[in-house]
């Protein structure tokens, strides 16, 4: 039994599966809400059923890329749950679970998008509609307009904010737009994925931090002015 949780986007969700079924499932979207949603979240999936608890074999997390603040809540809320009950935590790549819950509905070469602040997005490449594990080598971070390419056959990901408003109102966004299919972030894909990767080796959670893609920096505190 898998209890997983995305925080990547607008979107808090958490889930709990069981050999490939998904036994509970809550979400909520907003802005900045991760902080009040999560926790209340997890503690419905864990009463749900007097024995989860006593059933879970690991945790799973989605570790980017994807929203700065949700990420660190995400993973943070993980790790400690996973110190309590002492069992390992599983780190999914977003754009993995996203891709795992569209594995039977595309086929071809697919680019996954997820919108980052400003005209900026994350986006990887992968191969879907093929018996292979669903992996992707390599990582891209930059503006929105260099996302079409003739080699790629869909896009999916997470059209929020400045990004949506450029895919429907762009003309240059066309080519994406035309082949985009859109994607919240899902707690489910996360956990029946972490399903599959059980035997893989996970990091130490001393070691293991959210997976930003781009180097954020803070922001230089200017005192005011009177």
């Amino acid at each position: 039994m898998i209890l997983a949780c995305d925080t990547s986007s607008v979107v808090c969700s958490v889930a709990l599966s069981d050999q490939g079924q998904i036994l509970f499932q809550k979400e909520a979207s907003g802005g900045q809400i991760h902080i009040e949603k999560l926790a209340p979240f997890i503690d419905e999936a864990l009463t749900s059923n007097p024995l989860n608890i006593q059933n879970i074999t690991a945790m799973a997390t989605a570790i980017g890329p994807g929203s700065f603040n949700g990420l660190r809540i995400g993973l943070a809320t993980m790790k400690a749950l996973a110190l309590a009950l002492g069992q390992p935590l599983i780190p999914i790549l977003s754009t993995d679970a996203m891709a795992f819950g569209l594995r039977e509905r595309l086929q071809g070469r697919c680019r996954a998008v997820i919108f980052s602040h400003r005209n900026f997005v994350h986006y990887a490449d992968y191969d879907l509609g093929n018996a292979g594990e669903l992996l992707t080598s390599e990582f891209y971070y930059g503006p929105w307009d260099e996302l079409a390419s003739p080699e790629i056959d869909h896009y999916f990901g997470t059209a929020d904010r400045g990004f949506a408003e450029w895919l429907k109102e762009d003309p240059a966004a066309k080519p994406v737009n035309e082949k985009f299919h859109q994607v919240a972030a899902d707690a489910g894909h996360v956990a029946l994925l972490a399903e599959l990767r059980q035997a893989d080796p996970v990091p130490d959670l001393d070691e293991l931090e959210p997976f930003y893609n781009a180097h954020y920096e803070a922001k230089k505190w200017i005192p005011p002015s009177f």
